[in-house]
């Protein structure tokens, strides 16, 4: 079976008691995409694609199976870290940091969380940074900032390759050459 369409949110759902609930368990990074098969507590497999216009997975997705049973997304607890920093200019710098890690993270209510990495971890230690290593399910996936700075990467990366461009030119003076050599030899 095929779902292209959640009906929602487990909390969203009136009377979800009155239901026979199947569930999945799916990593966080699994929330991220629009394509997925999923395994269930009871043994069945299910194929999740989601129309254009749907909106992400996240934890406590629900889908009809039809007959009174629902399926039920449930996150795999991740280990992560938590920077608290203490003002604005430490959540800017912390910030700063992490993004030239190139580091998916969720930012809310003060705090910097990200999954647990041994490298950032010596970072922030290196830096006096202080944090704190949790089990959490998380609710949605960790997303990269999406900053114009990654699209200009991007258009350098393509003039380097008109760069390689000039190097076919300097093929093509080769060739010349090699013309050139066998109107001597007439």
């Amino acid at each position: 079976m095929i779902l292209t369409k959640a009906l929602g949110n487990a909390h969203d759902i009136p009377h979800l008691d009155s239901y026979h609930i199947e569930t999945a368990m799916v990593k966080s990074d699994d929330l991220l995409k629009r394509i997925l098969r999923v395994q269930t507590d009871h043994g069945n497999s299910y194929g999740i694609r989601l129309d254009d216009g749907e909106p992400a997975l996240e934890a406590g997705s629900v889908f009809d199976l039809g007959g009174g049973n629902l399926l039920l997304l449930s996150v795999i607890p991740d280990e992560v870290m938590v920077v608290t920093p203490g003002d604005i200019d430490a959540m800017g710098r912390i910030a700063h940091m992490l993004g030239n890690l190139h580091k998916p993270v969720q930012v809310a209510d003060g705090t910097i969380t990200l999954l647990r990495d041994p490298v950032v971890e010596d970072t922030l230690r290196g830096q006096g940074v202080a944090f704190t290593v949790e089990k959490r399910q998380l609710t949605e996936a960790m997303r990269y900032a999406d900053l114009s700075h990654h699209h200009h990467d991007h258009e350098h990366h393509h003039d380097h390759e008109h760069h390689h461009d000039h190097e076919h030119h300097h093929d093509h003076e080769h060739h010349h050459d090699h013309e050139q050599r066998h109107h001597d030899h007439e």
